[in-house]
């Protein structure tokens, strides 16, 4: 039993750290008995977050393992490759809005339990400006590298920039403490995605953009400091 009871303190230690929370795993045997039907949603949440994350890394390595073989193979050859990725892609794509699900039910879990004294969420950042002029909240950001606020729903404001057959856009979600997900595009098809977790420096965010599409976005404007 005891082993089993370490298998759980992991699995929720595990989870917690994905969406930066914490939990007191010596109070959480008083908060069981005290809601246990709390405790029991939230390690429940926990191992499906987990195991979403798990098959969203898999896909990731499967559509990088077939990068790897396209890569320098004769485009007479690549066709079926080409159709393999776009279907793993494409399911990956579909994955990620389960994900995202498991993300939001795990975070409501925690804060559930975060009146018992039980959990506790990840400290507040707040947004400003370096001194050397880089912004460090991410609607600025992503202004600075040239993308633009587009018309989109009330729970999630997303900015877009296009380049030819190339489509970047960046959805960031304020009821998800600002998760932000990149998707580029190259002629309709979901070239590259990520998620990034709250907490994730505006800096890397932008850096991995610049890397998954260089031609998608502008330089950094000129700021006044």
């Amino acid at each position: 039993m005891k082993h089993a009871m370490d298998h759980v303190r992991d699995l929720l230690t595990a989870a917690a750290d994905t969406v930066g929370w914490q939990i007191d795993l010596d109070q959480l045997p008083v908060t069981c008995a005290q809601v246990p039907t709390g405790v029991l949603t939230l390690i429940e949440a926990s191992a499906a977050h987990l195991a979403a994350l798990a098959g969203q890394g898999m896909l990731d390595e499967a559509a990088e393992s077939i990068r790897t073989v396209m890569h320098g193979a004769d485009t007479s050859d690549v066709d079926w490759e080409v159709r393999l990725l776009a279907a793993v892609l494409h399911l990956r794509d579909t994955r990620r809005h389960h994900t995202e699900r498991t993300r939001r039910r795990l975070i409501a879990a925690l804060r559930e339990l975060e009146s018992e004294g039980a959990t506790w969420p990840p400290e507040p950042t707040v947004a400003h400006s370096t001194d050397a002029g880089e912004a460090t909240d991410l609607p600025t950001a992503l202004a600075d590298l040239g993308l633009h606020p587009v018309p989109a729903s009330a729970a999630y404001t997303v900015y877009a920039a296009e380049h030819g057959d190339r489509k970047l856009t960046v959805t960031i979600h304020p009821d998800d403490d600002n998760t932000a997900e990149v998707h580029v595009f190259d002629r309709g098809i979901v070239a590259w995605s990520a998620t990034f977790t709250p907490g994730t420096p505006p800096t890397a965010v932008v850096a991995a953009i610049r890397d998954a599409a260089p031609a998608t976005t502008t330089a950094s404007r000129p700021r006044t400091r």
